[in-house]
This record gives structure tokens, C-alpha cells and sequence, in this order.
């Protein structure tokens, strides 16, 4: 009896088993076509490719060096829409519409370098025509100072342009000089003032500038405002050379209206002049391979101009020579030479007087000078006026020297 039952509970549970298998067997499953298919991919990849994009914009917008987004940018949609899926019961999201600004890049453009402008005024010093710096010249010895200026602006400097003192030692020069001529952008002028070296010994120097007709003054450097100068030391010289003609301008030049200075640019009838001629015409025509001192008096009554040359110490034996008269040509002169001295700084003292007028004929001189031997002696060379007029006084030391046995 057990083993009946046994055997009809395992029957009725395969039937059971069996009957559940055949539910199952008619219930339709859902089957995509291959289009389908094909199509759902595609809109998938898309959908994957459209936020690739924005992410890489947004980084390349958000690195990129240089690039600003700004609050005036323009907005561009950026649509995603998903691709057809199959009916389904789960919601379909819709399309979503992402705005996006766009900006326009705004490159940072490297700043130019500054041209710098060329000053209307503006000047460039090319050279000490005459007294380099530190030149030593006698306690008030006369000179003139000449620069050489290159009109280094847009401007052209007019006559009515001036040079003027600006600071420093003025060394009795005067205040301004007017320019000697107009100088065009490119061209260079010579400036020269008539200075008188101070009477103490030492280092001087005075500076200077140009001025316009506004009263603006300008120089040169970089600034345009830098100061040209002139620089000399006063100091007490010796006699370089027994030949006097040699140094010339080493004596101190003088007339009755103060300093004249050396050498001048042509004889001065007014003034009074002094200057060094190669080769001299003298009177009657005759030409000497010798050098001469030709010395103009000033013009009027009292009328004179005298050189005092360096100091020299005298040996026993030396001779004062030369040889005086008038150049050629100048036959209404009229003068007086002199021939002065002060020893070891003592007053003037007369060693020779004579006159002169035209006559083709000169005055030889030749003194001996063994009294003063081992005195430190400065000569004085001086030219008068015989008749209150310097008209054709014109007159000459050819070759005066110390000559030493």
C-alpha cells in the first residue's frame, strides 16, 4: 500500500511540472526589427558624440590663455536630441534644449614698444673746438671758448636763438651770444664766447645752454636739457719756450677796455687785436721765413695793448731779441713800442722804448739781460698809439725770443 501512494504523489507531481511548462508556451516574445535595431544605436553613439562635444568646448573655453568670457556674450543653443526608441512603457525623456555662451576671444595683443619722439629742440655736442677741458691758462688770461653743436632736432635754430649762461663760473663772459647763423635740423654750428681766466689759481667751470625766442632753453643728452660746459685750471705757468712767438697765447693779453683774447680773427682798429703771422710781409715788401707777433692798439687817446708772457728764470748771458716795425702796406702808422719787465713779482720796469712809423726801414733790438740772472722774470711786450688813432697800426715783433749761450 505505501509503495501505491509513493508511486501516485511522484505522477501527479510530474504532471503538475509538466502542465506549468506548457503556460508559458504561448505567450508571445516582443521581437525587434534589425532597422530598428541600427537606428537605436546610431541615436545612442549621437547622443554620446553630442556631449563629447560640449564637454570638450566647455574645457577648451575654460583653459584656453587669453580667451575671456564675457557677460555680453551671445547665447547659442546647443541642441541634444535622443534618437526614435521602442514603445515602451517607461517615459521617454524629451529633448533638452542646453544654452551655452559663446564668447568672442578677446587676444591679448603684445604692447608695442614706444617710439620715442624727436624733441622740435634738441641739440648734440660733436666737440671742443678751442679749450678742451682742463686747460691751464694764466691768472687772467683772456681766451674763447668754442663748441661745436649738431642741430640734433626738428627745428631750425634761428639768429634769434641765443647762447647763454646757464650756472657755475662765469669767468666775465657774457650773458648771451646771439647765434651767428640759422642752423637746420642736421646742420652744426660753431658757438664761441670771450672768456678772462679768474685771477686766483684753481679749477673753474661754467656752464651753458641754448635759448629760443620763447625763452625756452634747451642742451643735449638724452633729455635734450643737459649742459655743455667749459672747464679750465688757472695755475701759474713758466715760459715753455724762449721763442715768445711760440707762446702766444699763454700771455695775458690786454687793452685800456680790460682782457683781449688770443689769438683774434683779424686786426682790430677799434679794439685792438693781437694774432701770430706766418711768413709776415714788413714794410717795403720784404717777406722773413720767421714767425711775427702783429699787435693792433686800441682806438683812441691812450690808446694800447700789451702782452704779459710766463715767468722765466733768467741765466747769466741771455739776450731779449727781435726785430720790430710795420706790415707792409700800412704806411699812415704811427706807434710806440715798449719793452717792460717784472722780476720775482715786483712792479713793471722799462727795459727799452722806441716809435715807429712807415719807412721801409726796422728797429733791431738785442739787450742783455746777465742784472737779472736767477730772477724769475715775466716780460711784458706793449704797443701804443703815437696820435690817439690806431689807423694803419699795424705792427710787428718778428722772431722776439730769449737767446741763451
Amino acid at each position: 500500500m505505501k509503495r501505491f501512494l509513493f508511486t501516485a504523489t511522484a505522477l501527479f507531481c510530474l504532471m503538475i511540472i509538466l502542465t506549468g511548462c506548457s503556460l508559458f508556451e504561448n505567450v508571445p516574445l516582443p521581437t525587434l526589427d534589425t532597422n530598428m535595431i541600427q537606428t537605436y544605436a546610431a541615436g545612442t553613439v549621437s547622443a554620446r558624440q553630442t556631449f563629447s562635444a560640449l564637454e570638450t568646448v566647455v574645457a577648451i573655453l575654460t583653459a584656453q590663455p587669453g580667451v575671456l568670457l564675457t557677460s555680453q556674450a551671445t547665447a547659442q543653443p546647443v541642441v541634444i536630441t535622443d534618437a526614435p526608441l521602442l514603445e515602451t512603457s517607461t517615459p521617454i525623456p524629451t529633448a533638452t534644449t542646453v544654452i551655452l555662451p559663446s564668447s568672442t576671444a578677446t587676444p591679448l595683443i603684445p604692447s608695442a614698444t614706444p617710439t620715442q619722439s624727436i624733441p622740435c629742440e634738441w641739440a648734440h655736442f660733436s666737440a671742443d673746438v678751442t679749450i678742451p677741458d682742463g686747460t691751464s691758462i694764466a691768472p687772467e688770461a683772456a681766451f674763447t671758448k668754442t663748441w661745436r653743436l649738431l642741430n640734433k632736432g626738428t627745428c631750425t635754430w634761428t639768429t634769434n636763438y641765443s647762447l647763454v649762461f646757464a650756472s657755475g663760473d662765469a669767468m666775465g663772459g657774457a650773458a648771451e651770444v646771439a647765434l651767428p647763423k640759422d642752423v637746420a635740423p642736421g646742420q652744426s654750428v660753431d658757438l664761441s664766447i670771450n672768456l678772462v681766466a679768474p685771477k686766483n689759481t684753481g679749477s673753474y667751470t661754467g656752464y651753458y645752454q641754448i635759448r629760443d625766442p620763447n625763452g625756452v632753453k634747451f642742451g643735449t643728452g638724452t633729455d635734450g636739457k643737459t649742459m655743455f660746459y667749459v672747464k679750465i685750471t688757472v695755475a701759474n705757468q713758466s715760459l715753455g719756450d724762449l721763442h715768445l712767438s711760440t707762446q702766444l697765447c699763454s700771455a695775458v693779453w690786454k687793452t685800456p677796455a680790460g682782457a683781449t683774447a688770443c689769438p683774434s680773427n683779424s686786426y682790430d682798429f677799434s679794439k685792438g687785436s693781437v694774432m701770430v703771422v706766418a711768413k709776415p710781409k714788413l714794410e717795403g715788401g720784404y717777406t722773413d721765413d720767421e714767425s711775427a707777433i702783429v699787435m693792433v692798439p686800441s682806438d683812441g687817446a691812450g690808446g694800447e695793448i700789451s702782452g704779459r708772457f710766463p715767468g722765466l728764470v733768467i741765466k747769466s748771458g741771455d739776450h731779449f731779441t727781435a726785430l720790430t716795425g710795420l706790415m707792409d702796406g700800412y704806411t699812415k702808422g704811427n706807434v710806440m713800442f715798449m719793452l717792460n719787465y717784472s722780476a720775482d713779482g715786483a712792479a713793471d720796469q722799462n727795459l727799452k722804448t722806441w716809435s715807429k712809423t712807415y719807412d721801409s726801414k726796422f728797429v733791431r733790438i738785442d739787450i742783455d739781460l746777465s742784472s737779472l740772472a736767477g730772477k724769475n722774470v715775466q716780460f711784458v711786450l706793449k704797443v701804443l698809439n703815437n696820435d690817439g688813432s690806431s689807423t694803419d697800426d699795424v705792427a710787428f715783433w718778428l722772431s722776439p725770443q730769449i737767446v741763451r749761450p
